[in-house]
């Protein structure tokens, strides 16, 4: 298999370039992309997770009269690739919005799972790459590694197969050749984004290979590198991180993860940030702006405020949840009604099967529910202009039923 990279030099600010790319004995594909503005502009954004593919070279529905459905619960729609029908539609989605770009927030086809149970991991990816260029040939489509991007086998880290694919920005990423791609950032406008690689954290065990502290602490040096530069710059107002596995969840059977609120919470809280997005749950979840921790098991985040006017950032960080990209395993039907999270706080020492057992604590989620229709988030302090995040649904344990549409920022 072979994976072409061009790199374009010489790009000005704001503007849209038309382009084409072929071979030998194909027919020439076009596209083209705009560029960022240069300092301070309004810009629109999309975000989601956990994507999957509608698999384009079979596909089979369960639970039909004489078969029920493999997955308990959930209804199967494709043999391979976790996905749905929904998993092409958000690609629609997408482009009825138009973004200047797109945010995946990890698990972005399962080619992990697909090796797992004999599929090919190759036709995979092209499946999702095949689905996804009605959108990303118009528009970066900017990735973050999740545990499905993991393909026991495939490198040291079981994430070749993603760092080939994907040619990131290199002038403040991993420099090892090993976590190459793996964490990285760059800045739009007024808002630097950082991407960040979660099983290097995570304590849950969820992918095709148990990757716990991997990097030995050095995405976390990196990360605080990063975030210390972005607050100190005059030039950026916003700090905006995608990740997969998130800190805070409603899900009764999942949940957050104790190990990503100790690795990442404090720098989040000392450094400001102010958005963090996420999938790995998949359903949408909005949290209240949150500052601090509680001194119990779980590290359970301290709301700032209960309002739901105005969600201000300046004074805490708000986390979105946002893994309704397609994925047939929907759980917006098994989240907690009562203001509840849940938190994976250990892992039994040996696999039992695939993974290693999880053990959760159930908290008390600070802050009562809201379900108001909209929050527009604060700007800052300051002559400055914060691009806009999209309001949506509030409240420490707010959500709704994922639907084919991303998340718009």
């Amino acid at each position: 298999m072979y994976v072409h990279h061009a790199r374009i030099t010489g790009l000005r600010p704001d503007t849209t370039y038309l382009y084409s790319a072929g071979h030998d004995g194909a027919a020439q594909e076009t596209g083209s992309f705009t560029t960022a503005p240069r300092g301070r502009a309004a810009f629109t954004f999309t975000s989601f997770g956990d994507q999957g593919t509608p698999n384009l070279r079979r596909s089979l529905k369960w639970p039909t009269e004489d078969t029920p459905p493999p997955l308990g619960p959930f209804r199967l729609y494709t043999s391979t690739q976790g996905g749905t029908e929904a998993s092409a539609d958000i690609v629609a989605a997408v482009e009825r919005v138009g973004p200047l770009f797109n945010l995946i927030n990890g698990d972005l086809c399962y080619a992990g799972v697909a090796g797992a149970i004999g599929e090919d991991r190759v036709a995979t990816w092209a499946d999702w790459f095949i689905n996804n260029s009605r959108s990303a040939r118009l528009r970066p489509w900017m990735p973050c590694v999740g545990n499905g991007e993991t393909e026991k086998g495939n490198g040291p880290l079981g994430v070749t197969g993603y760092q080939t694919y994907f040619a990131l920005p290199d002038a403040t990423t991993a420099t090892d050749e090993e976590t190459r791609g793996l964490w990285y950032a760059f800045t739009v406008g007024g808002v630097r984004f950082i991407s960040l690689a979660n099983d290097d954290v995570a304590i849950v065990d969820s992918g095709d290979i148990y990757l716990r502290g991997y990097s030995g602490g050095a995405q976390r040096r990196w990360l605080e590198r990063e975030l210390q530069a972005a607050r100190a710059s005059t030039a950026v107002d916003w700090i905006v991180v995608f990740m997969h596995h998130p800190m805070i969840s409603s899900h009764r059977s999942g949940g957050g993860d104790l190990g990503v609120r100790q690795e990442w919470g404090p720098l989040f809280d000392a450094y400001g940030v102010d958005l963090v997005l996420c999938g790995h749950e998949h359903y949408y979840e909005r949290s209240l702006p949150l500052r601090g921790t509680l001194p119990n098991e779980t590290r359970t985040p301290i709301p700032v405020s209960t309002g739901t006017d105005v969600a201000d950032t300046g004074k805490g960080t708000v986390h979105m949840v946002i893994g309704g990209g397609g994925n047939f395993a929907t759980t917006q039907d098994d989240l907690f009604e009562e203001p509840k999270g849940r938190v994976v706080v250990d892992v039994g020492k040996v696999p039992e099967g695939r993974h290693r057992k999880a053990f959760y604590l159930t908290e008390d989620a600070p802050g009562a529910p809201s379900r108001t229709a909209s929050t527009p988030m604060a700007s800052p302090p300051s002559t400055s202009t914060r691009a806009p995040v999209a309001p949506d649904a509030p409240g420490c344990t707010s959500r709704t039923t994922p639907s084919t549409a991303p998340t718009e920022s």
